[in-house]
């Protein structure tokens, strides 16, 4: 009787979907597959998806939802995901040299997505690694993904060196189309992608003379991936003090480098310093709030990438965040390029008062703030002065965009369990950041003096150059937006 009744569910879920309109791109009935494989000298590490529609998990769900209550919780598609494994992974046939290796897996995570008629989307993600030997290299691979070969669906194979490694000779590409399956070509869906094993060849350094470079699948070079040394830190096997202590001073070095990078504020902080009456504790301000901003800014992307996915995706909202930093930076530019260009033309406002010079014996009004006496042209206009409601906006514009790998580093902590040591190493990262920038203005700042207090400071050229420098502002912030649209 039970048995008749799932047959009648399994009917009515099939028809059901079939009158829907098809949620997953590649079908109802697809099993799709995508593995991206990764070269270093001493492992190979294989990122495996498992993407199962609307009815492949509905088949499964007697399997899963062990407490039959309709739903299934994240227990249950662990353990599901766990059983899975023991009978997946028999079937990705990976040798090295001829030689066999076997894949382990670092993490499984198994998700559920919406899909049509109300069913789900199971998918499954493995991070697999097998060892390699350094000394036998160049080394032919093998690989082959042996998983439901009777089954309709997408099937991709990616193969990434990472730096300092070579791959050649590839019946892969480096490039993949799908995005590890969470998006899939309008004009691929017809005839999908069926690539079910590959063979490459690797070497450390340059590839022999004559061999045939690892290319995209649009007929360029492919560049290895550089590893991200930031996420690296909190990989280590064993976090003792000494690695711990070094790990901080790595990561402040990773952030003081990370602002030397092009986008990350320095000719802003510098253009707004530039000829305003700016001390050091206006820079140590401004670092902070880059600081403050940064690690909030990443702590809240991770949050989302967590729990909220499925309503808000991280690189959607990237954009929006630039967006609104190139709009603060407008604001901060067009502010100060009025202001300077009106205290440079002697249109500030000023207390009229009237003295002598002794020197000359001319007197004069300075309400009038560039003027002539004695044949000599001088203004009157002081020099800018700060305000801290400028400063926070500047440092807000400049932390407000989280480093990915700052965001990799936070994930990472939390799928291992370390958060707490995730935290400090994030907050000095971004500590490191706001140092490179501090420095930056403290920079500007004391050349700036230098200059105002010599000759040269004299010249017209170094007086226009708070102008020119408010406009650079207002232009970098223009750019910064117009670049963001582009994003969307």
């Amino acid at each position: 009787m039970r048995s008749a009744r799932n047959i009648v569910f399994s009917v009515l879920a099939v028809f059901v979907v079939a009158l829907s309109a098809a949620a997953h791109p590649l079908g109802n009935f697809s099993i799709n597959q995508y593995s991206g494989i990764e070269v270093s000298p001493t492992t190979i590490k294989i990122r495996q998806v498992l993407d199962m529609a609307e009815i492949p998990t509905f088949q499964a769900a007697g399997e899963i939802d062990t407490d039959k209550n309709g739903e299934f919780s994240q227990e249950e598609l662990n353990t599901y995901a766990a059983a899975v494994t023991s009978t997946y992974l028999p079937n990705l046939h990976l040798s090295v040299g001829g030689n066999p290796v076997k894949l382990t897996a670092a993490s499984i995570v198994a998700t559920t997505e919406p899909g049509a008629g109300d069913l789900p989307i199971l998918k499954i993600v493995w991070d697999l690694s097998g060892p390699l030997d350094p000394t036998s290299q160049p080394a032919g691979v093998t690989y082959e993904n042996a998983n439901y070969r009777e089954r309709v669906g997408w099937n991709e194979i990616v193969v990434r060196p990472v730096s300092g490694i070579s791959v050649f000779d590839s019946t892969a590409f480096s490039s993949g189309l799908s995005d590890e399956l969470r998006r899939f070509p309008q004009e691929s869906l017809t005839s999908p992608l069926n690539e079910r094993d590959a063979r490459f060849t690797f070497t450390a350094g340059s590839p022999p003379e004559g061999a045939k470079p690892l290319l995209s699948r649009d007929g360029r070079q492919a560049t290895p991936i550089e590893k991200d040394r930031l996420a690296e830190l909190i990989s280590v096997p064993e976090i003792t003090p000494a690695i711990a202590f070094f790990g901080l001073l790595l990561a402040f070095g990773l952030g003081a480098l990370h602002a030397m990078s092009p986008g990350h504020g320095k000719t802003v902080v510098g253009a707004y310093l530039v000829g305003s009456r700016g001390t050091a504790r206006h820079a140590a301000f401004l670092g902070l709030t880059v600081t403050i901003t940064h690690t909030l800014g990443v702590f809240a992307l991770g949050l989302i990438t967590l729990f909220a996915s499925n309503y808000i995706l991280p690189e959607k909202l990237m954009p929006f965040l630039s967006f609104v930093s190139g709009l603060l930076v407008f604001y901060i530019g067009i502010t100060l390029f009025k202001n300077r260009l009106f205290s440079a033309f002697g249109w500030a406002k000023s207390d009229h008062h009237d003295h002598s010079h002794a020197d000359g014996g001319s007197t004069h009004a300075h309400g009038d703030l560039t003027h002539t006496h004695d044949g000599t042209t001088h203004t009157h206009a002081p020099p800018e002065t700060i305000t801290w409601k400028s400063l926070l906006a500047l440092g807000i514009s400049g932390g407000l965009l989280p480093c990915p790998s700052a965001l990799v580093l936070m994930l990472s902590a939390i799928s291992l369990g370390r958060v707490g040591y995730g935290l400090i190493l994030t907050v000095v990262f971004s500590l490191g950041l706001a140092a490179t920038l501090t420095g930056f203005g403290l920079l500007f700042l004391y050349v700036g003096k230098a200059f105002g207090g010599s000759r040269l400071g004299e010249s017209r050229l170094v007086k226009t150059l708070p102008v020119f420098s408010a406009l650079v502002i207002a232009c970098i912030g223009a750019v910064i937006c117009y670049n963001s649209l582009w994003q969307r």
